[in-house]
Parts: structure tokens; C-alpha cells; sequence
């Protein structure tokens, strides 16, 4: 993401759209939403509700890694206890709300609610153990069918970072309200990807054929060649205990069987986006330089105390290849399109008759008013042409005495009224009120 986010604020330099000292851009300027599950879910709350950079999310991360999994659980509270996960539920949640407090929060920030210094939205998936179907534990209203698998409003941050990271053998089931989730990788949803895009077309607005830029950050893809069946198969001896012994205690190997649905659901929608490069845009970025031989709880990869960690090694080998420099460079200038477009209002202009006064408002009737935020003058608009034709009203042939002098009457501007294209233009009457950003003087009459 590091290196995505520098060639994205490089490529907006070079079209000047921002200056040459710009400091690196951030995710939560250029993306509208971010969705992860384990370990991307933990990073996905970083980012949207504790508004951190990169390279936050990278030190505290390294931070709980040590935290969490540098204690194992003990044999005995394993094999006599009530569950037989290697590593304490209660400890992550508390290094969780440790995070939290270390920011300004309180340790059971909500969910959703709660104030977000940014406009991102983020979702963390999960599963729930009993049911057939992912669960989107998101940081904004959902709407649509969904709401009725929803939990309560009240959902706190702590126990949604608990749901997601809840890896079997490695942790206890989440229990939020009564129901029991674990990590989303149990359900097939190891890469969110495309659940994550029909979740947002069913249950946050986003339109079908609205252009969608998507952006997959894998943690690690299978090399080419592997002997896949090799590391799926299922050692014979483990066929003479019970199944749910073997799944406790992590004797098989899931690395496989996740890396090969990530890469497959990568395939799906990049078959989609090369059908439809109008509607979708998607890339995939995953490690094939060995990132998937490392499991969730070798922490030791994460944390870097005598040079670049393991993990570290391995994500620069792969980013330091020509395929994947020339993949980051087409996806950061597809990403500088979205943040100009983004940052560039869109204007409309509509020539009115205007009265133009710096004064308090008159106790005048049959005027219209625009207030702008950032100023306290006020905009009054008279003889108004109708919205309909476009045209002003046709006078009268017959002569007329001047009328008497209105106390409320100021000379006439011919001005043209900037404003952003969503701004209203309201009729009531003969009112009209215009919510704009600025007013044009053009000439007078």
C-alpha cells in the first residue's frame, strides 16, 4: 500500500494537480471505502476509525503482533479448559482497547456512531459459525435486505476487531449478542474482495453501473509451480482422531485452500473488469516471494529488531519485479483520476437578475436570500426569470405610471450565479432561494 500510495501522489504531481512538496498521500484521501477480514480487518479499523497512516498501521501492528501471539496458552488449559485455541481471545481484545485508549478513545469506542475525523467507510468481515453466510460488520448504517442480520447499533470497535481475528485453532469464537463469529476466512471470504462489492451495491448505495475502482492488498500468493496437492493433503494419522480435535488443533494446513480461493476470486473479477473496463477497474497485489509459508502467529516475521523483517524482505523482492512496478504505476494513474475528479467541483452557471446587498436583511417579502457559509452578506434576487423557459416575463404594451419607489429596491445587477452542480434551486411563489458557493459580477443596469 506503501508504495502504491507514493506512485499515486507522484503521478498527481506530475500532472500538477497537487504541489511538488505534497507529502505522501494517504489512503483515506484517495479511497471511499476499505473492507478486510483478520488481519486486514484489524487494518481496516486503523485506518477508518482511528484515521491512522500507513505507517501507523504498520508499527502498532508489529506492536500487537508481539503482544498477542508471543504467549501461547498453556497445554493443559487447552486440553482441560473450555476451548482448545493456542492464544488468548482476551489478551487481543485487550491489546485492542489498549490501541485505543493510546489514541484519545474511550476503550469501547462504538462501532458505529462515534465521531470519524474521515469520510471513508470501512467494513470488517466475519462468519457467523452457525449460519450459511458472511457477516459485514461496517462503520456506517447498512440499508437494504441486510438490516436483518445486522447486530445492534451499540456494536463496539473491541469485540468487531475480536470477530474478524477469531482463526480457528488460533483463537475462541467471538461471542457479540448472543451469536458466535469467527474469522471470515472460515467462510470462504479469505479475500473479501467480492463479497465486499456486492455487499456495497445491496446495502450502501453504491450504484451497479456506477465505475468502480478496486484494489486488492493479498498477503500472499502461492508460487507458481507449487505442489498444491502436497500441502492439502491430510497426513494419515490424523485420520484416527476426531475431526474436531484435528480442526482445534490446527494439525491441517489451510494455507493451500486459502491461497488458491483468494487467487480465484482475484480471477473472477479481473475477468469481469477486462469485460467491462468502463464499470470496473480491479488489480490484485499479493506476495509470491514466499508470504504465504508465513502463519498468522510467527510474529517474529512481523517485528524487525536487527534490520528489515521477514516479511519485509519478502514484500520488497516482490515489489522490486518489472511486472508489478508496471502494474503500480497503471493502478496509481487510475487512482490520481478518481482524486482529481474527486477534488474538482463541479460548477453550474445560471444568468439572474440579482439585488445585491451588504446590509441586514430588509423586512422585505417576495425576495430571495443566499447566505453563503463563509460570509456574512446576503444575495437578494427580484424579477426572476421562469425556471421553465429560461426567459424573463413578457411586460405589458400598455404604458404604465412609474411605479412608487420600493424602500427595499436596489440598483440592478445582471450577475451570474456559480455554484456546485448538486446545489438546489427552490421555488415557492415568487421565491426563489440559491444555494451556491460564490456570485459573479457581470455588468450592471
Amino acid at each position: 500500500m506503501r508504495s502504491l500510495l507514493t506512485f499515486v501522489t507522484q503521478e498527481l504531481v506530475r500532472r500538477e494537480a497537487i504541489p511538488e512538496d505534497h507529502p505522501i498521500l494517504d489512503p483515506q484521501e484517495i479511497f471511499d471505502a476499505a473492507v478486510g477480514t483478520s488481519t486486514g480487518g484489524l487494518i481496516v479499523l486503523m485506518l477508518v476509525k482511528l484515521d491512522m497512516t500507513v505507517d501507523e498501521c504498520i508499527r502498532q501492528y508489529k506492536v500487537l503482533s508481539g503482544e498477542i501471539f508471543s504467549k501461547y496458552r498453556s497445554l493443559l488449559r487447552r486440553v482441560f479448559g473450555s476451548d482448545w485455541s493456542k492464544f488468548s481471545g482476551n489478551r487481543l481484545q485487550g491489546a485492542v482497547e489498549k490501541l485505543l485508549i493510546s489514541r484519545g478513545h474511550p476503550h469501547d469506542l462504538k462501532l458505529r456512531g462515534s465521531v470519524q475525523r474521515n469520510q471513508m467507510h470501512g467494513t470488517v468481515v466475519c462468519h457467523e459459525k452457525l449460519r450459511a453466510h458472511q457477516m459485514f460488520l461496517c462503520t456506517h448504517e447498512c440499508t437494504g435486505p441486510y438490516r436483518r442480520h445486522m447486530l445492534d447499533p451499540d456494536l463496539e470497535l473491541r469485540h468487531a476487531a475480536r470477530a474478524t481475528s477469531a482463526a480457528p485453532s488460533y483463537f475462541e469464537p467471538m461471542v457479540i449478542q448472543g451469536r458466535s463469529f469467527v474469522d471470515g476466512g472460515y467462510g470462504d471470504t479469505n479475500n473479501p474482495s467480492w463479497a465486499a462489492k456486492i455487499h456495497y451495491h445491496q446495502s450502501h448505495g453504491l450504484p451497479a453501473r456506477h465505475p468502480l475502482v478496486l484494489i486488492n492488498i493479498g498477503t500472499g500468493t502461492l508460487p507458481e509451480g507449487s505442489d498444491e496437492v502436497r500441502l492439502r493433503k491430510r497426513p494419515w494419522w490424523t485420520k484416527l482422531l476426531p475431526n474436531s480435535l484435528v480442526e482445534a488443533l490446527g494439525l491441517l494446513s489451510d494455507l493451500a485452500k486459502m491461497a488458491t480461493e483468494s487467487e480465484q476470486r482475484a480471477a473472477d473479477l479481473s475477468y469481469i473488469a477486462a469485460l467491462a473496463p468502463e464499470k470496473l477497474f480491479f488489480e490484485r497485489f499479493s506476495a509470491d516471494t514466499g508470504m504465504h509459508s508465513i502463519t498468522l502467529d510467527k510474529w517474529q516475521a512481523v517485528v524487525d529488531k536487527h534490520g528489515p523483517s521477514e516479511i519485509e524482505v519478502k514484500t520488497e523482492n516482490y515489489l522490486a519485479k518489472p511486472e508489478v512496478l508496471m502494474r503500480l504505476r497503471t493502478t496509481a494513474e487510475k487512482l490520481a483520476d478518481v482524486y482529481i475528479l474527486r477534488n474538482t467541483e463541479p460548477r453550474i452557471s445560471l444568468p439572474l437578475p440579482l439585488e445585491l446587498s451588504l446590509g441586514p436583511e430588509p423586512p422585505c417579502w417576495n425576495q430571495a436570500r443566499w447566505t453563503p457559509d463563509t460570509t456574512a452578506s446576503h444575495l437578494y434576487v427580484e424579477r426572476l426569470p421562469s425556471l421553465a423557459s429560461g426567459t424573463e416575463s413578457i411586460p405589458s404594451s400598455t404604458p404604465s405610471l412609474p411605479a412608487t419607489p420600493d424602500p427595499c429596491h436596489r440598483p440592478m445587477l445582471f450577475a451570474e450565479v456559480v455554484g456546485k452542480a448538486q446545489d438546489i434551486l427552490r421555488v415557492e411563489g415568487q421565491l426563489l432561494e440559491i444555494s451556491a458557493t460564490r456570485a459573479r459580477r457581470v455588468s450592471t443596469r
